[in-house]
């Protein structure tokens, strides 16, 4: 594996030639009062970059203090991957944990954060059109009789077209157990 340029420093994956890549996704889980959850996906979580190295060389020592002040500076720096140019980003230094062995030779582990750019802002958002085979939620301001398999999270994403606004239905109804609605009992949908 070629050198890989951490800012202007080139430095070797180690003797192992191994890169560590962590790219997890963030999974929120959301509890439906008398209903099953469900799990949203809130996109990518950080991605990380790994691996133990060895510097060695007459400048050893001093490539491992311009690695030290780059990490403790936190500033975003260029990750340059030549093999793997889908892995080349722009990072932050999380850690460097280094051991001297002798001036011309430091043995180190990295780890590496990279920047995620921010999301592009919309500053007016279009009325998009219903699609075909789409729900529209349904007017509020009515009464709702519960049949079997009804919830408060699904009437408030029926009538607001967001689940999450059940607390409203339970606060206008004097709901006090969202797990316990009766069959045939008379809802009211604030409007």
């Amino acid at each position: 594996m070629a050198k890989i340029l951490l800012g202007d420093i080139p430095i070797s994956p180690g003797p192992r030639q191994r890169l560590k890549f962590n790219n997890p996704r963030s999974i929120a889980k959301i509890d439906i009062p008398g209903g099953p959850p469900i799990y949203q996906d809130m996109g990518e979580d950080e991605t990380t970059l790994a691996w133990d190295g060895v510097l060695a060389g007459d400048d050893a020592y001093q490539t491992a203090i311009k690695i030290e002040s780059l990490k403790d500076e936190g500033k975003t720096i260029p990750l340059v991957v030549p093999d793997f140019p889908e892995l080349s980003k722009q990072v932050r230094i999380r850690s460097f944990p280094w051991d001297v062995i002798r001036s011309d030779r430091v043995e180190y582990s990295i780890e590496l954060v990279a920047e995620i750019p921010p999301p592009a802002v919309i500053t007016q958002l279009p009325t998009p059109a219903p699609q075909p085979g789409t729900a529209v939620p349904a007017a509020a301001g009515q009464s709702v009789i519960i049949k079997q398999g009804d919830t408060l999270w699904a009437l408030a994403q029926k009538y607001y077209g967001n689940g999450v606004r059940w607390r409203e239905i339970a606060q206008a109804n004097g709901v006090t157990n969202p797990r316990k609605l009766q069959i045939g009992q008379t809802i009211n949908i604030p409007g």
